[in-house]
């Protein structure tokens, strides 16, 4: 399994090359490819609500709503499936949305955690 983090699902079809400075309309995401043999689109949706806290609707600032992006039907489905599971607190505050154009962030926000720990 491999992340990166970027920027995804701005409303704008316009807006291209976003920043942390100059995040636009974008939210701050995460890019996770990974072997459909080891893992099920179901389980990365439940790791991801397993340490994810959602914002709430007050939080300013595009780039820090909570949402799924989904490239097909199917994934939609589950990720609805899956927060309707958790509960009203999930389903009400974390989005599901149609991917978008994904763009790397600067180098400094890749692997930020263990890199604040010293671990990388």
């Amino acid at each position: 399994m491999e992340t990166v983090v970027g920027y995804s699902g701005s409303y704008n079809d316009n807006a291209v090359n976003p920043t942390y400075r100059n995040v636009q309309d974008f939210a701050e995401a995460i890019r996770i490819t990974y072997d459909k043999n080891e893992y099920k689109y179901r389980d990365l949706v439940e790791m991801f609500l397993g340490f994810h806290s959602p914002n709430s609707r007050n939080v300013v600032g595009s780039q820090y709503r909570s949402a799924i992006f989904v490239h097909t039907s199917e994934q939609r489905d589950v990720a609805m499936e899956v927060l309707r599971e958790k509960g009203p607190a999930f389903s009400r505050l974390i989005d599901v949305e149609n991917a978008s154009s994904f763009y790397r962030a600067e180098e400094y926000h890749q692997k930020y955690i263990d890199k604040a720990m010293g671990r990388f």
